[in-house]
């Protein structure tokens, strides 16, 4: 995995680039909340060093950054283990940034415009500019295309993708546990504003919070109600 992992940041490295940001998303599909978006720059020499001992079955803990060997799609990770790796993402980075997109704007834009928002600003206020751009299979129309590859499924595929997802996953989900102390009616708390069934079943008994995006199905049906304040 840590070989698949590194394989298009490998590519680059052999043409002399060194910068190069990974940018994902979390929270383009729930019913309520934000969508975050981050963009992360390792220090690629230290992840090669990493992956080039892991490969040659070398005891990679003794090297002090084998956490990158544990970096992977957020969604494959325990929050504990996230919230691990979110720290030593941040603190050993080059560069990172990361964007909120309110609730308000993706109704007002449309999740698709709010998405290339999030991923152009998180890159555009990186410290460090990057050489190149590795995005989560969205395009950034802002970039040119020669600036940055888009890969499917990429969090899979990209130790800075990969990167990108945990710190954008850890931020959102500390925004919707302030969120829940906010409107504990709602189980944000548990489900972060995805449409699990338990979401679903409180959305029925006492409609849409003021966070709820009214422009996504089921939403829509409540959205000419009065907001629930407590």
């Amino acid at each position: 995995m840590q070989n698949l992992l590194f394989q298009y940041e490998k590519n680059l490295l052999s043409q002399g680039k060194t910068l190069i940001a990974g940018v994902d998303e979390a929270g383009r599909g729930p019913l309520a909340g934000p969508l975050v978006a981050a963009a992360v720059i390792l220090d690629l020499v230290k992840v090669k060093n990493v992956f080039d001992q892991a490969r040659t079955n070398n005891d990679v803990k003794q090297n002090e950054h084998h956490f990158y060997t544990q970096i992977k799609d957020s969604k494959k990770i325990t929050p504990k283990k996230r919230l691990y790796l979110d720290e030593l993402i941040r603190k050993e980075a080059i560069s990172y940034s990361i964007i909120t997109i309110s609730h308000k704007k993706i109704d007002s834009h449309g999740i698709g415009e709010a998405n290339q928002l999030a991923f152009f600003e998180t890159v555009k206020n990186l410290d460090t500019k990057p050489d190149h751009v590795f995005t989560d299979h969205f395009e950034i129309k802002k970039l040119t295309r020669e600036h940055q590859t888009n890969i499917v499924r990429g969090d899979n595929l990209s130790v800075s993708i990969a990167a990108a997802s945990i710190v954008a996953k850890v931020h959102r989900d500390k925004i919707m546990l302030q969120m829940h102390l906010k409107y504990p009616k709602y189980g944000f708390d548990t489900h972060k504003g995805y449409g699990t069934k338990h979401h679903l079943n409180k959305l029925k008994r006492v409609g849409p919070s003021p966070i709820h995006r009214r422009s996504f199905a089921p939403i829509r049906q409540w959205e000419n109600s009065d907001p629930v304040i407590s």
